[in-house]
């Protein structure tokens, strides 16, 4: 009897691991595939993020997934990929309602119609595929939330997080090797289909999902950021080779590969685009002719590097975040500018690079950046935000030499983020940069400061009259590094989802698990731990992607070393009790310690003293509060309904958020220090027994195929 209850012990731990693997798995799947095929989920922020947490938090409330739930999951799942595979050919990847608040380039269709049919449109493809996002993971939180049951809850809850941890590191694997998404699917079907009632129609339904999403796409690349597509224009009769390509990541157009060589332009003095180009990348080449040392940041596919090495640079470090991007320049640009020997290339993010480099330049260049892709599924920021903040452009200026230039091209045409950079420039050096405006990409606007700024051209048109006369814009900072944000709000298109989104959830959670009318502490407890803990996350993840890099190695590692050090906090409370109370000021001290002493702070410090630094400020919180939320979570009267509403405390942390494009992002710290401020006082006034309110039953009134909307 005991070897056979060890056995069942066994299977149900190796179960909950890959219900557990499996959940976070598709939380990433799913918030990398949709924000890349229907573009308006790539600005809406973190919902993705939150719509997974109320599925897989719910569903762990709920338990077993009921047979009405498992025999629409084909369905769900089916219409939930195969919606987002198809979405351009549904004319789904551009819907939005553009507003004066947020700027956001090539994301939204120039649909005719009025402006309450674009909103309903709008909100109600935002809304229907949430709603298919929680039905899909609410089942697989179901699943989660069976085994979790059959398990001791510390054991449970370690095999749930390494469960996790292999859904990160398996992920962020197939990133690395950049597999499209039929492999991302085909692999979750495969660990997912075991876990599933064995019936031949559901099996059919989820294969044939998956081979319809593993429809080739032609000249389409998959790197660890983008969707990546290149296309070739059309070339002169008599030119052998394709003159020009152009770029699109995730459907938006981000840059062209263009012939500026002598021979090509001689021959073709007319050939488009590539005379509308010349001038945008021969203006730093006018300003700083005797350019020995170039560095150049957002090198994309070659061109600046091309530029400069015409103008006979001697050596050029060209640095760019996607590797993807860097091996479509060496093997398409026509004139092969990084198979130069003057050239090296430095896969890394700008920040991170100017860090860590010890070389000064003649030129330093900032290339067309625009990543039309948030940082990470637990942030408000985008990739390329902390590269355009007064900080940014210090570290920048600290690397001239004497005599050196500094120059920055944007497509910002006459909007506020012109101005914006312009102000922030000013700011970094001092004195206001030169502004010319170019045209390239029909809004293309170059910066220039440093000693390039005392020339001055007559062929391109100057603008730095008119900007300095205008009205200062807000500048972008380290602290608030929204370039893409008017004001310090938040856009009226987030905030009319956020509060849908809302209203929704709390219908579906009266309909299925009843309302909090009553607070059982330790319930609530759970829930303030949740959100507190996604906000440190999130905090955290900023943070040291400021400090190593804003790169997808950076947050994978972030992600995992959080799940680790949840592990190790709650294996440490498997052997040995931590009494709550010491837990607690471990936690409030670490967090106060991180604001005295922000990661910001250790920039310039060697790179072991960093690292260690870094390591040390970020865990202590995660690990303080490992030990309170495993210490609770032991004596949990059912461990999946705990779990599940630290998960909805984390959806409302995740909403929470986006409070920082208000108070930007030493917000994160505050609010962290207010909820678990209210998990303390849940924790003081806890009651071994429950009161029936926040969860009324353990089994809910109804179930079906709930939608928050």
């Amino acid at each position: 009897m005991i070897k056979a209850k060890l056995s069942g012990d066994s299977w149900a731990g190796s179960k909950l691991f890959i219900a557990s693997f499996l959940a976070l798995y598709f939380e990433l799947l799913i918030i990398r595939y949709l924000s890349t095929e229907i573009r308006t989920f790539a600005y809406l922020k973190n919902v993705p993020l939150i719509a997974s947490f109320l599925g897989i938090g719910l569903g762990m409330m709920l338990g077993s997934p009921r047979k009405p739930l498992l025999r629409i999951f084909p369905f769900v799942a089916a219409a939930l990929f195969l919606v987002i595979r198809y979405a351009s050919f549904l004319q789904l990847t551009r819907v939005g309602i553009q507003s004066g608040d947020y700027l956001v380039f090539g994301s939204y269709s120039a649909m005719q119609a009025p402006a309450i049919l674009l909103v309903l449109r709008y909100l109600g493809v935002v809304i229907g595929i949430t709603g298919l996002v929680v039905t899909f993971l609410l089942v697989i939180g179901g699943i989660v939330g069976q085994y979790f049951a059959e398990m001791p809850p510390l054991r449970g809850y370690a095999i749930n997080l390494s469960g996790s941890l292999a859904g990160v590191l398996l992920f962020t694997s197939m990133a690395y090797w950049e597999l499209s998404p039929a492999w991302w699917l085909a692999v979750g079907m495969a660990f997912l289909l075991p876990l599933l009632p064995r019936r031949p129609i559901p099996i059919a339904i989820l294969v044939l999902t998956t081979l319809a999403v593993a429809v080739p796409q032609p000249s389409t690349f998959w790197s660890p950021y983008y969707r990546v597509e290149l296309q070739s224009s059309a070339s002169p009769p008599h030119w052998r080779f394709p003159s020009a390509y152009y770029l699109n990541v995730n459907h938006d157009y981000h840059q062209k590969i263009v012939d500026l060589s002598a021979s090509f332009l001689s021959a073709n003095p007319a050939a488009e685009p590539n005379r509308s180009a010349f001038a945008a990348y021969e203006i730093p080449y006018w300003l700083a002719p005797q350019a020995g040392d170039v560095l150049i940041v957002g090198a994309g596919t070659g061109n600046d590097v091309a530029a400069a090495l015409r103008h006979g640079a001697q050596h050029v470090d060209a640095v760019e975040i996607d590797p993807v991007i860097v091996n479509i320049g060496r093997k398409f640009h026509p004139e092969h500018p990084y198979d130069s020997p003057k050239v090296t290339v430095f896969v890394d993010d700008a920040r991170s690079f100017f860090r860590k480099t010890r070389k000064h330049y003649d030129l330093v260049i900032f290339g067309y950046l625009d990543s039309h892709t948030l940082l990470t599924g637990f942030s408000s920021l985008r990739l390329d935000n902390y590269v355009y903040t007064v900080e940014s452009f210090q570290e920048a200026r600290q690397l001239l030499k004497p005599s050196g230039t500094v120059v920055l091209a944007f497509a910002g045409g006459k909007t506020f983020l012109t101005k914006r950079l312009y102000s922030t420039l000013e700011r970094a050096f001092g004195v206001p940069p030169r502004a010319y405006a170019v045209g390239y990409d029909t809004s293309g606007v170059v910066f220039v400061e440093g000693a390039g700024r005392s020339s001055q051209l007559t062929d391109v048109p100057e603008i730095s009259e008119e900007l300095q006369n205008s009205k200062r814009e807000l500048v972008a900072t380290d602290s608030w590094p929204f370039l893409y944000l008017k004001t310090r709000t938040i856009p009226v298109s987030i905030l009319i989802v956020l509060i849908t989104f809302l209203i929704g959830s709390r219908r579906l959670l009266r309909y299925t698990i009843g309302l909090p009318w009553g607070v059982n502490r330790q319930y609530a407890q759970m829930f303030f731990l949740g959100a507190g803990f996604l906000l440190l996350e999130t905090k955290s993840v900023t943070q040291l992607s400021l400090l190593f890099g804003s790169t997808w190695l950076v947050n994978a590692v972030v992600i995992s070393a959080f799940l680790s050090v949840a592990l190790l906090a709650n294996l440490l409370v498997a052997v040995r009790r931590i009494p709550p109370k010491l837990a607690y000021v471990g936690l409030f001290v670490s967090l106060f310690a991180s604001v005295l002493y922000p990661l910001a702070g250790l920039a310039g410090s060697p790179p072991l003293e960093k690292f260690l630094g870094a390591g040390i400020i970020a865990a202590l919180p995660v690990f303080f509060s490992g030990l309170i939320f495993s210490e609770s979570f032991s004596h949990a009267r059912s461990a999946s309904h705990a779990l599940g509403v630290n998960l909805l405390g984390a959806m409302v942390g995740g909403i929470l958020e986006n409070l920082v494009m208000i108070g930007g992002t030493t917000i994160l710290g505050a609010l962290a220090v207010v909820l678990y401020g209210a998990s303390a006082i849940c924790a003081r006034s806890e009651q071994r027994e429950l009161v029936p309110g926040f969860i009324r039953a353990t089994e809910p009134r109804r179930i079906s195929a709930p939608s928050p909307g």
